[in-house]
């Protein structure tokens, strides 16, 4: 039954998504229409778990201010299902099915531009064990540490993503996720298994504060 329901809501989710790009059979669309296609879709389905204040789904990730290539990257991955923890069956591989090619860059844009949300303080005690961690490089000369990809404030550069504020429950659920492989990163698969369980749990509550 539970697989019946999670079904059902993935085809409401594809429906609904649908309904903002239905685009002419030329592909072609003014730039105002596109605007007010990227504008709705943003705030209408996105912000139902993206959007703050009030954002109760702390599995969904904070994206306003992400960096453009890695939201763009990532849009791709769930379009081709290539993503496989249950967060992105549910809800992601569906809303980004509705997205033709020329749209998946703006969005990714609009997304960017927006400021990021503030850092949420936590256990100093904690904190200052996540920043360790992110510092420290688990194998020198093999391994690098979290700070040489993601910056040392973690801000992110391109493809790589910003961490700076992230919702600490996603970012520990996703390093699970990553550990156990439903995500394909070839750079982070190394780290992770470097990595004990509370150590993820630091670095997400550090990140977290940023």
């Amino acid at each position: 039954m539970t697989a019946i329901i999670r079904e059902g809501a993935r085809l409401i989710v594809i429906a609904a998504a649908s309904l903002y790009f239905n685009t002419p059979a030329s592909g072609q669309v003014s730039e105002e229409v596109l605007q007010r296609q990227i504008s709705g879709y943003a705030n209408d389905l996105c912000g139902i778990c993206h959007h703050e204040p009030g954002n109760k789904k702390e599995l969904a990730p904070r994206i306003a201010g992400q960096q453009a290539a890695y939201i763009e990257a990532q849009l791709r991955v769930f379009r081709q299902k290539s993503r496989g923890e249950p967060e992105a069956y549910d809800c992601m591989w569906g809303l980004s099915s509705a997205l033709s090619d020329a749209l998946v860059a703006p969005l990714a844009g609009y997304f960017a531009s927006q400021a990021p949300f503030p850092g949420i303080p936590g256990d100093p005690a904690l904190i200052d064990k996540g920043r360790a961690v992110f510092n420290r490089s688990s194998q020198p000369g093999a391994i690098p540490s979290c700070a040489e990809c993601h910056g040392a404030k973690a801000e992110g550069n391109g493809a790589t993503p910003r961490l700076a504020g992230q919702l600490g429950p996603y970012l520990n659920r996703q390093l699970h996720v990553i550990r156990a492989k439903l995500r394909r990163s070839s750079a982070m698969h190394g780290v992770v298994g470097s990595l004990q369980d509370d150590e993820f749990y630091w670095l997400a509550i550090y990140l977290q504060s940023l």
